[in-house]
Protein backbone atom coordinates (compact mmCIF):
# COMPACT_ATOMS: atom_id res chain seq x y z
CA UNK A 1 0.00 0.00 0.00
CA UNK A 2 1.50 3.87 -1.10
CA UNK A 3 1.95 6.55 1.80
CA UNK A 4 -1.07 8.59 2.21
CA UNK A 5 -0.90 11.99 0.49
CA UNK A 6 -0.43 13.91 3.37
CA UNK A 7 0.89 17.24 1.83
CA UNK A 8 -2.36 17.37 -0.90
CA UNK A 9 -4.91 15.63 2.30
CA UNK A 10 -3.88 18.45 4.71
CA UNK A 11 -4.00 21.16 1.49
CA UNK A 12 -7.98 19.70 1.04
CA UNK A 13 -8.87 19.90 4.74
CA UNK A 14 -7.15 23.64 5.59
CA UNK A 15 -8.97 24.63 2.56
CA UNK A 16 -12.33 23.04 2.89
CA UNK A 17 -12.16 23.93 6.90
CA UNK A 18 -11.42 27.66 6.69
CA UNK A 19 -13.33 28.40 4.14
CA UNK A 20 -16.37 27.40 5.71
CA UNK A 21 -15.17 29.35 8.67
CA UNK A 22 -14.22 32.74 6.58
CA UNK A 23 -18.29 32.11 5.58
CA UNK A 24 -20.12 31.96 8.69
CA UNK A 25 -17.79 34.45 10.56
CA UNK A 26 -18.15 36.69 7.37
CA UNK A 27 -22.07 35.86 7.26
CA UNK A 28 -22.26 36.70 11.11
CA UNK A 29 -19.80 39.42 12.06
CA UNK A 30 -18.47 40.42 8.75
CA UNK A 31 -14.65 39.40 9.27
CA UNK A 32 -12.60 36.37 8.13
CA UNK A 33 -10.93 33.51 9.81
CA UNK A 34 -7.71 35.77 10.30
CA UNK A 35 -9.05 38.30 11.71
CA UNK A 36 -10.66 36.05 14.14
CA UNK A 37 -7.00 34.66 14.76
CA UNK A 38 -6.04 38.08 15.52
CA UNK A 39 -8.80 39.29 17.79
CA UNK A 40 -8.64 35.40 19.37
CA UNK A 41 -4.56 36.46 20.13
CA UNK A 42 -4.60 39.80 21.36
CA UNK A 43 -7.88 38.28 23.95
CA UNK A 44 -4.82 36.68 25.32
CA UNK A 45 -1.89 39.09 24.54
CA UNK A 46 -3.57 42.36 24.41
CA UNK A 47 -1.07 44.85 23.57
CA UNK A 48 1.22 43.43 21.45
CA UNK A 49 3.60 44.64 18.62
CA UNK A 50 2.35 43.83 15.33
CA UNK A 51 5.63 41.59 14.19
CA UNK A 52 4.24 39.34 17.37
CA UNK A 53 1.21 39.41 16.02
CA UNK A 54 2.58 38.38 12.45
CA UNK A 55 4.48 36.04 14.05
CA UNK A 56 1.85 34.11 16.02
CA UNK A 57 -0.33 33.71 12.72
CA UNK A 58 2.81 32.85 10.69
CA UNK A 59 1.98 35.61 8.38
CA UNK A 60 4.67 37.94 6.97
CA UNK A 61 4.39 41.70 8.18
CA UNK A 62 3.23 43.19 5.12
CA UNK A 63 0.29 40.96 5.22
CA UNK A 64 0.06 41.50 8.43
CA UNK A 65 -0.09 45.64 8.07
CA UNK A 66 -2.90 45.21 5.75
CA UNK A 67 -4.91 42.77 8.17
CA UNK A 68 -4.35 45.30 10.83
CA UNK A 69 -5.36 48.28 8.76
CA UNK A 70 -8.40 46.60 7.39
CA UNK A 71 -9.41 45.52 11.05
CA UNK A 72 -8.83 49.09 12.37
CA UNK A 73 -11.28 50.28 9.87
CA UNK A 74 -14.19 47.94 11.23
CA UNK A 75 -12.93 49.37 14.57
CA UNK A 76 -12.38 45.91 16.13
CA UNK A 77 -8.95 46.83 16.51
CA UNK A 78 -6.28 49.94 17.37
CA UNK A 79 -3.01 50.07 16.55
CA UNK A 80 -0.71 53.14 18.67
CA UNK A 81 2.87 53.33 18.68
CA UNK A 82 5.23 51.55 20.56
CA UNK A 83 6.63 53.38 23.84
CA UNK A 84 9.97 51.82 23.07
CA UNK A 85 10.73 51.72 19.77
CA UNK A 86 9.17 54.64 17.45
CA UNK A 87 9.89 52.15 14.05
CA UNK A 88 7.13 49.85 15.79
CA UNK A 89 3.37 50.06 16.62
CA UNK A 90 1.40 47.49 19.15
CA UNK A 91 -1.87 46.54 18.50
CA UNK A 92 -4.76 46.61 21.12
CA UNK A 93 -8.14 44.80 21.19
CA UNK A 94 -11.61 47.31 21.05
CA UNK A 95 -14.78 46.59 22.96
CA UNK A 96 -16.11 45.39 19.15
CA UNK A 97 -13.73 43.30 18.63
CA UNK A 98 -13.81 41.71 22.29
CA UNK A 99 -17.66 41.48 21.78
CA UNK A 100 -17.85 39.84 18.17
CA UNK A 101 -14.80 36.75 19.48
CA UNK A 102 -17.37 36.56 22.39
CA UNK A 103 -20.49 36.03 20.32
CA UNK A 104 -18.43 33.93 17.88
CA UNK A 105 -17.02 31.00 20.67
CA UNK A 106 -20.37 29.50 20.41
CA UNK A 107 -20.14 29.57 16.60
CA UNK A 108 -16.69 28.15 16.38
CA UNK A 109 -17.63 25.20 18.81
CA UNK A 110 -20.87 24.09 16.98
CA UNK A 111 -18.66 24.51 13.78
CA UNK A 112 -15.74 22.10 16.02
CA UNK A 113 -18.41 19.56 16.93
CA UNK A 114 -19.81 19.42 13.58
CA UNK A 115 -16.15 18.56 11.88
CA UNK A 116 -15.52 16.15 13.88
CA UNK A 117 -19.37 14.65 14.21
CA UNK A 118 -18.72 10.46 14.44
CA UNK A 119 -15.11 10.44 15.93
CA UNK A 120 -15.01 9.06 19.25
CA UNK A 121 -13.06 10.85 22.20
CA UNK A 122 -10.48 8.48 21.25
CA UNK A 123 -10.59 9.36 17.61
CA UNK A 124 -10.33 12.97 18.49
CA UNK A 125 -7.37 12.77 20.79
CA UNK A 126 -5.56 10.66 18.21
CA UNK A 127 -6.15 12.94 15.48
CA UNK A 128 -5.34 16.32 17.81
CA UNK A 129 -2.14 14.40 18.72
CA UNK A 130 -0.86 13.37 15.45
CA UNK A 131 -1.67 17.16 13.70
CA UNK A 132 0.03 18.76 16.65
CA UNK A 133 3.25 16.30 15.83
CA UNK A 134 2.74 16.68 12.02
CA UNK A 135 3.08 20.31 12.78
CA UNK A 136 5.91 20.04 15.13
CA UNK A 137 8.03 18.12 12.42
CA UNK A 138 7.13 20.66 9.72
CA UNK A 139 8.57 23.17 11.77
CA UNK A 140 11.30 21.28 12.74
CA UNK A 141 12.32 20.92 8.88
CA UNK A 142 12.31 24.63 8.65
CA UNK A 143 14.76 24.87 11.17
CA UNK A 144 17.17 22.95 9.26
Amino acid sequence: MSEPKIFHLLHLAHRAVFRAADRVLAERFEITSQQHGVLLFLSQKDGMPMGQVASALGLKNAATSGLIDRMQKKKLIERKPSTTDRRSCTVYLLARGKDILQASQSLIATANREILEGFSPADKAYLAAHLDLIGKRAEAILKN
